[in-house]
């Protein structure tokens, strides 16, 4: 349905042309149009059109107005209306210079007192012509309406800015992404400069990018971070100028959103400098780190290696929860102490380093010292660690990274190992047994006295009782790491259970070999639940393989335990529990004369119970 205005001051012919439109409205059926307005003054016609933008045909009058006539009346449509067609009336003999305007929409002019077939040719002819226009004007808004919709929901954040002669920019436009982004609207942006929408650093960085991309007139790439109602954002943007006349006269602007790649990235970027349990920087970072700084002779450089000594057993003794929980709070300690000259990092499983950049020895030393104090007061229910840490001053400037980190390895290396008296963990193990049910290591004391009595009826040297007592008192420290169900089951163990059981022996032997007062044990250690006839373990050993003193300590740890009320695993199929009299147990110990235990030390301990009775 096409609507038409007339805008016709003479009265005869305003009804004429009236009547013209109902006759052909009634005689040609396939006409659908009305007459939704008509005015003698142009000024009323102007501000109706104004506000309704929808009219398809205006028939108007030439000399409609003095000042302002019809033909001004059409060149003003084409420039506010461009989408209305006009049919002009000029009064018979009237001549019109269309030349000197611009009046494309101008579809027929008419003669005033034309007869009615005359207007009816006419005023089809222009109906035809705004139908066609209108299907065109129709293609055009639909794909336009297909672009806006491509744009609205393309990936981008697209921006329309307007640059006025000034050099001035104007929001024009933004899509729909853009507003899905950032939580502006349209009319929040549009026909505003940059300072009345963002705060004035913003703002600032973001017309230095426009300028340079009116300075150029060409297409800039660049990264920026804005903030937004919607939150801060990392934007990829491309500035595309809109030159006409050699005049910038638009800017279209994209931006990717990469935010969340950028936060990706730092985080990618973190994982592959960071250790993931701790948070220091892993040992792949720290030696690509070291080694450009070893280079940088502007830079003292001293190094601070730390080494959790026996970490492996206080994972077998507790967990490696617990462990882990131990390396995380040397690392919190470490984290508190770093900055742009102290740098940590965690090398491995019980490694630490810290990089230290132009100190003074005596700032090193204090750093050093503070570690080791920190360090110190880390435990696990009561039970302290043990931390070897050294440091060390680059005083070639020609030595290698390499070089230099070894050097530090080899001067820990000497660190570590210490005599059981100065151990923290060794004095807080011991209390932690004494302290906690472990009956089954509690009851040394009283092995001890046997072990001593055994030592004097066997006639052993100050070195060999010592020995003995000192295997005595460690023997089954690796107990500790075993599930306390199997130490108290009270019948046959499992296969399982059996195999778990068995490693109590290489856990203690391990532990007393880090310490040298107790170093000269570990094989004694190693072997006293070897068999005589080769069926023991770990190794299997037989007969003299298995040292003297751990074959006649596996008699006496025998008639330890089976006097006491402990539950004693000899095989994986046999076990005691409950205290036996002295004629059970020697019964039983020359039943595995020769099997589990050395025969002429069976008999030879026989004798010393009986002469003990």
């Amino acid at each position: 349905m096409l609507k038409i205005v007339i805008v016709i001051n003479d009265v005869i012919e305003k009804n004429k042309i009236k009547s013209y439109l109902n006759r052909a409205k009634r005689k040609i059926s396939e006409l659908e149009f009305e007459l939704v307005k008509e005015f003698d003054d142009n000024r009323e016609a102007v501000n109706f059109l104004y506000q309704n933008s929808d009219i398809d045909l205006l028939i108007i009058e030439n000399s409609i107005g003095e000042i302002f006539s019809g033909l001004d009346l059409i060149t003003l449509a084409e420039k506010e209306f461009s989408n209305t067609g006009v049919i002009l009336l000029t009064a018979p003999g009237e001549e019109i210079d269309l030349q000197q305007s611009n009046v494309d929409n101008l579809l027929s002019i008419i003669r005033k007192r034309e007869e009615y077939k005359f207007f009816k040719d006419n005023f089809l002819l222009a109906l035809l012509k705004q139908k066609i226009k209108n299907k065109e004007l129709g293609k055009e808004k639909e794909k336009l309406n297909d672009y806006r919709t491509i744009i609205d929901h393309t990936h981008d954040a697209i921006f329309l800015i307007e640059v006025d002669c000034d050099e001035n920019f104007y929001y024009k436009r933004i899509n729909g992404t853009h507003q899905r982004l950032t939580a502006l609207s349209n009319e929040e942006v549009k026909g505003k400069k940059t300072e009345e929408i963002f705060e004035e650093s913003v703002a600032q960085e973001l017309e230095k990018n426009y300028r340079r991309c009116l300075r150029k007139k060409r297409r800039i790439n660049y990264t920026e971070t804005i903030k937004f109602p919607a939150g801060k954002k990392i934007w990829q943007t491309t500035l595309y100028p809109v030159v006409r006349n050699g005049r910038v006269e638009e800017i279209v602007g994209a931006s990717y959103d990469i935010t969340d790649m950028e936060a990706k990235q730092q985080k990618l970027d973190y994982i592959k400098r960071h250790d993931r349990l701790t948070g220091l920087y892993n040992k792949q970072y720290f030696n690509q780190l070291f080694t450009e700084l070893n280079k940088n002779q502007k830079d003292n450089l001293a190094l601070i290696l730390l080494n959790v000594e026996n970490f492996h057993l206080l994972n077998k003794f507790f967990s490696y929860q617990q462990g882990n929980q131990i390396l995380k709070e040397i690392a919190v300690i470490l984290a508190q102490i770093s900055n742009n000259n102290n740098i940590a990092a965690h090398l491995c499983a019980d490694h630490f380093a810290v990089i230290l950049k132009n100190q003074s020895r005596r700032e090193i030393d204090t750093t050093l010292n503070h570690i080791k104090k920190k360090v110190a007061e880390i435990n696990i229910k009561g039970i302290y660690i043990d931390v070897a840490a050294v440091s060390l001053v680059k005083i070639n400037d020609q030595i290698s990274a390499h070089d230099f980190f070894n050097d530090g390895v080899t001067k820990i290396n000497l660190n570590k190992y210490k005599p059981s008296s100065e151990s923290n963990l060794y004095s807080s193990l011991m209390d932690f047994i004494q302290k906690n049910n472990y009956k089954e290591l509690r009851q040394n004391n009283r092995l001890i006295e046997i072990t001593k009595k055994a030592a004097k009826f066997f006639d052993l040297n100050k070195k060999e009782t010592d020995k003995m007592l000192l295997l005595a008192r460690h023997h089954d420290l690796g107990k500790l790491a075993l599930d306390k169900n199997i130490l108290k089951k009270g019948e046959k163990l499992t296969p399982e259970e059996w195999h778990e059981y068995q490693k109590h022996v290489l856990i203690s032997a391990n532990f007393v070999s880090y310490y040298y007062d107790l170093a000269e044990i570990t094989d004694l250690v190693l072997a006293h639940h070897e068999h005589f006839d080769g069926s023991g373990w770990p190794e299997g050993l037989k007969g003299e393989e298995i040292p003297f003193l751990s074959r006649l300590f596996a008699v006496v740890n025998f008639y330890s335990n089976l006097s006491s009320n402990l539950y004693y695993p000899l095989f994986k199929d046999k076990y005691y529990f409950g205290a036996l009299e002295d004629s059970e147990i020697i019964r039983e110990l020359s039943y595995y004369r020769g099997k589990v235990f050395d025969p002429e030390l069976v008999d030879k301990f026989i004798k010393f119970l009986e002469s003990e009775n």
